[in-house]
């Protein structure tokens, strides 16, 4: 075994040096500019349907085998010109979406800028669209922040259109490959809003200046939007402070007592925790993801409920609205503080056996993938029943906490709220421990599939089909198949509500915990 490791160890190196010096230039106008042939394009559509075929776990559990088939199918005669890499996409991304598995979707590849000084006026350069926040309510397009230098557009202001076309249809564009869990697509409205800059940029490339047209309370305005340098202002408004005589406050240091948390993400923290009372009887926790590389989960975890145990807080709202999902372990934590008796927390992982992405590439990737057995089963097993599964924590029974919490529970959840995020939700409402406030999770309640994801690269387009290996469900099932979890008492904040920062689902939570205090 340790012998093996060593080759391919070292196969990978030789690997990674000799694939780095293959032309930037080709790679990256095959991915903008060039055309693909027929042949090749439906080339890259067999290989996606044998790659789901061989590794997806849940192919057909939204979909019939026929009905997947004809897709592919039919897309592969469809196609009878050259295409670029991104109207390839736009064919291929709705029929990778009609799996109906959140996890399943195709990646856009990035360009590769290798000039250190290109790399860093990118990464300077702000262009138009990703100026604003935004909401979308009822096919309308709203401006919740403005970064814009154009100080005209307010909050709330509606943007009527982009370069002459209404957001509507924008919508209807780029929502055409959006994966969801089964049969839920509650979330398309939250993940424009989060990504319509993206989403712009794949389907109507990304543009130094744009005409919007926006409404104002009283007006109709046109006006343009360009890019800006934020190096560049920062530098300009520094030499404009310089001089300047003001006189400043001291700044007062605030100790950090929340040590294992992370880095701020977007200038703000993924992992908080605060209570919401003087007398420190409502505790607060927000998981924004269960992956935050710079956090120490385990750590995190317990200085918070050694936090809740000294103040001995009656009620914990825990919100994981927004929360895509991330770590098993993670989730599976927080849950062993939340219980006082031994748990399972998952169902069987069933896969479809050993996979390795190597055996759909070529050349040196391929050669690694025989050379260096990765196309071998030592991680994956088989019951009585002949299916494969992995072993993962949570699987097996597991112990409570020794120092679980045995108050009040409350758990917002909502649209975007995925993954090992509805994972903690099913478990909780399956042990009726939590009351669970908001809209239906974005992840299916039944199962999804993850576990150990796997990226395969498209021989021709060089688009990536990402997608989890192994079914994660919970123990608890829900008769309702192919839906989220759902929650408890149904609270949704509203247009009116975002734009002034009222927390209409945690305010009814406060007023629950009022009412029987």
């Amino acid at each position: 075994m340790i012998k093996r490791r060593f080759f391919r160890n070292l196969l990978l190196i030789t690997t990674a040096s000799l694939a780095a010096c293959t032309s930037v230039k080709e790679y990256n106008s095959a991915i903008t500019e060039k055309k693909h042939s027929v042949e090749a394009l439906r080339q890259d559509v067999d290989l996606s349907h044998q790659i789901l075929k061989d590794g997806h776990p849940g192919l057909y559990w939204y979909i019939s085998k026929k009905q997947l088939d004809f897709k592919f199918d039919s897309l592969k005669n469809a196609i009878n010109e050259p295409l670029t890499t991104t109207q390839f996409y736009q064919k291929l991304s709705p029929v990778i979406a009609a799996v109906k598995c959140g996890h399943t979707a195709l990646r856009f590849p990035s360009v590769i800028v290798k000039d250190k000084l290109e790399r860093e006026a990118a990464k300077n350069k702000v262009y138009p669209l990703n100026q604003f926040t935004y909401a979308v309510n009822d096919d309308k397009l709203i401006v919740i922040n403005n970064k814009s230098r154009n100080k005209q557009i307010k909050t709330g202001n509606e943007i009527l259109e982009i370069n002459g076309l209404a957001p509507k249809d924008i919508f209807n564009i780029v929502s055409t490959g959006f994966s969801y869990d089964g049969y839920n697509s509650l979330s398309k409205n939250k993940r424009i809003e989060r990504n319509f800059a993206s989403l712009y940029k794949i389907y109507f490339s990304e543009q130094d200046s744009v005409a919007i047209k926006f409404k104002t309370d009283s007006a109709v305005i046109n006006t343009f939007i360009s890019f800006y340098d934020k190096k560049k202002e920062a530098d300009e408004k520094k030499k404009l402070d310089t001089g300047k005589t003001v006189a400043k406050a001291p700044v007062k240091k605030v100790k950090e007592t929340l040590k294992h948390r992370g880095a701020k993400v977007n200038g703000e923290y993924q992992l908080d925790f605060k209570f919401l009372d003087k007398e420190k009887d409502i505790a607060y926790l927000k998981i924004k993801s269960f992956s935050v590389v710079s956090a120490n989960f385990p750590q995190f975890y317990k200085q918070v409920f050694d936090s809740i145990s000294l103040s001995k807080s009656k009620n914990l709202v825990i919100d994981i609205r927004n929360n895509p999902g991330g770590l098993l372990s993670s989730s599976l934590g927080l849950f062993s503080y939340l219980t006082d008796k031994d748990f399972i927390y998952l169902d069987k992982p069933i896969n479809n056996g050993g996979f390795s992405a190597d055996k759909y590439q070529t050349g040196l990737k391929k050669l690694r993938y025989y050379l260096t057995a990765f196309n071998d089963n030592g991680d994956i097993y088989e019951d009585d029943e002949g299916n494969f599964f992995s072993f993962m924590k949570g699987y097996k029974a597991q112990k409570p906490h020794k120092n679980n919490y045995k108050g009040k529970v409350y758990v917002l959840i909502n649209e975007f709220s995925f993954s090992a995020s509805s994972l903690l939700s099913a478990n909780l409402k399956g042990i009726k421990r939590a009351t669970l406030v908001g809209v239906e999770t974005g992840g299916g309640a039944n199962q999804c599939t993850a576990g150990r994801m796997q990226v395969v690269t498209l021989k021709n387009s060089k688009l990536a089909l990402r997608f989890g290996l192994n079914r994660m469900a919970p123990i608890y099932q829900q008769d309702l198949y192919g839906r989220g979890v759902f929650p408890d008492v149904e609270v949704q904040s509203t247009l009116k509500d975002r734009i002034s920062n009222y927390d209409r689902e945690l305010q009814w939570i406060l007023t629950d915990i009022k009412g029987k205090g």
